[in-house]
């Protein structure tokens, strides 16, 4: 079916939200069929297949980008306007806790997260992608990487638990946790700078707050009433007007290294360049 509609003429772009283990073949055959793809995270099981989608987009000169819609969410611009100007001084650490329960019926539709051939791993792949895409939106690809990935808790074949400590442009340290088999939802951010403190608790709530020595600041700015709608109406313009769309391929290409990298640090128990 799928085949058949990316080949209609009057199909101008694909947005495919299918498994993540066809993500590459149906983004290559789509962009080789002359269409623009917006295709869903995480962008494809590894950095390799990623960067052939890159190729091909490029090859072809048709447009690519990946549904990392918070890049578009008002709150978390606002927080990348705030680094940007300086507002935490020289910025020293940044934290991020996502944690949760996930272990569904085999029977469930989305049971093919658990198979690590066709989802590329677990918690990382599927949640904690969005968090390291943000940290490759705010600050660049990290430097290096020391982690430890295990399945601890629930018996299935894809990683429950991530551990990760990064090294990020700007001697920035960054922690991070995420889990799979915590009951206790948590979902935060804290980013650590010499003059303040950037607080999103939780990370998609309403708020943000700013501390700074004895003063605070909180602003209300809640996550839009459809999630994915920011992203599309950008993508879709960039059709329409035919400019490539603000966030590209290689954008979404960042967070995906990052979890190849935490893998591979894992499987090694060593500090890991990336790049």
């Amino acid at each position: 079916m799928l085949a058949a509609k990316i080949l209609e003429k009057s199909t101008d772009a694909v947005y495919l939200a299918t498994p993540v283990w066809l993500h590459a073949p149906q983004a290559i055959a789509s962009l080789k069929a002359g269409k623009d793809v917006l295709v869903e995270k995480p962008m494809a099981l590894d950095a390799r297949e990623s960067a052939e989608m890159c190729r091909v987009a490029e090859e072809t000169g048709r447009r690519l980008a990946v549904a990392y819609y918070r890049r578009h969410w008002s709150r978390f611009q606002f927080v990348k306007e705030m680094l940007d100007r300086g507002d935490l001084g020289r910025v020293l650490h940044v934290r991020t806790a996502l944690h949760g329960w996930y272990r569904p019926d085999p029977g469930d539709g989305g049971a093919w997260r658990l198979n690590p051939e066709l989802s590329g791993g677990g918690v990382l792949s599927d949640v904690g992608c969005h968090r390291l895409d943000l940290v490759a939106w705010w600050f660049g690809l990290p430097r290096r990487v020391a982690a430890d990935v295990a399945t601890r808790t629930q018996a299935y074949g894809v990683e429950d638990s991530a551990y990760v400590l990064m090294e990020l442009a700007g001697d920035v340290r960054f922690v991070g946790s995420f889990l799979w088999n915590s009951k206790e939802r948590t979902d935060e951010i804290d980013i650590v700078g010499t003059e303040g403190v950037i607080t999103l608790r939780p990370c998609d709530g309403p708020g943000v707050t700013l501390r700074a020595g004895r003063a605070t600041q909180s602003w209300e700015l809640p996550r839009p009433a459809n999630a994915h709608q920011a992203l599309i109406d950008e993508f879709a313009w960039a059709v329409i007007e035919g400019r490539a769309p603000r966030f590209a391929g290689p954008d979404g290409m960042s967070a995906t290294r990052i979890i190849d990298a935490i893998h591979e640090s894992a499987r090694q128990r060593a500090w890991l360049e990336i790049g």
